[in-house]
């Protein structure tokens, strides 16, 4: 790994955890996306809890580095560069790919640290052991591969109305379907995590059943919360994400 490709200040690019939080949420972004997703989170005001945003190689302050192209390559690579900041207590939050990097991470943090995470919460993701042909679109001529892209919603309209934005975009968003099609489920022991899971009723890649799938990962509590929407309902039910994350987090401060 590149000694500075992981340097605090572009790793976690709102700043770094809050050492006197007792618990720090390390937040993953969906395929495409940055830790600006999360950027008001880490603004507000939750006692005890430090949100965290991590950014991923290829975007917003680190579009100068080449994105990862292997699930497990960059797994290792944050679980490295994050173990250091995870204090005595912290948990993990991702949408989409963020769940199923987060999930990762919940694994090689607790070999990395010897603690587990407080709590693992995942929105808009399958299950881990659930097949995901769907996203296996990275290889995909341009015009084909961008058409899937815009009918997934989750890409502003504007980048497709811009060339050179679209230039810009598509090399990143690429990459992170190839991370999803380099997945391989390893079957492993449930997690001494708790698990809240998050799942858009009207989400065509992510059904409910696949979400669900999520408690037989966890050897604790497991809650599942519908939200009327498609698979990015975390941009229009922001608020609604924010308070089941944090309702799950009260419930390991008690």
């Amino acid at each position: 790994m590149n000694a500075t490709a992981d340097d605090p200040g572009v790793l976690f690019p709102f700043g770094t955890p809050d050492l006197a939080a007792p618990v720090r949420v390390f937040c993953l972004p969906y395929a495409g996306g940055g830790a600006g997703l999360y950027r008001a989170w880490s603004q507000r005001t939750v006692p005890g809890v430090a949100i965290v945003p991590v950014q991923l190689p290829g975007r917003e302050n680190r579009l100068h580095e080449p994105p990862e192209h292997d699930f497990d390559a960059l797994a290792a690579r944050l679980a490295e560069a994050i173990a250091p900041w995870t204090g005595e207590r912290y948990a993990l939050f991702g949408h989409s790919m963020g769940g199923l990097l987060s999930y990762e991470l919940a694994h090689r943090l607790q070999e990395l640290t010897g603690r587990p995470a407080e709590l693992l919460a995942v929105s808009a993701c399958a299950a881990p052991d659930v097949e995901r042909p769907s996203w296996r679109i990275h290889d995909l001529p341009r015009e084909e591969f961008v058409a899937e892209v815009r009918r997934l919603n989750g890409t502003p309209q504007e980048v497709f109305e811009d060339e050179d934005l679209l230039d810009l975009c598509l090399p990143r968003i690429r990459a992170d379907f190839s991370v999803l099609a380099s997945y391989r489920y390893q079957q492993r022991a449930p997690l001494a995590v708790p698990v809240t899971a998050l799942c858009g009723t009207r989400d065509p890649q992510v059904p409910t059943w696949s979400v669900e799938n999520w408690r037989s990962h966890t050897a604790r509590e497991f809650r599942l919360h519908l939200v009327d929407d498609d698979h990015f309902f975390i941009h229009r039910h922001e608020q609604a994400v924010f308070e089941h994350l944090t309702d799950g987090l009260r419930e390991v401060l008690v």
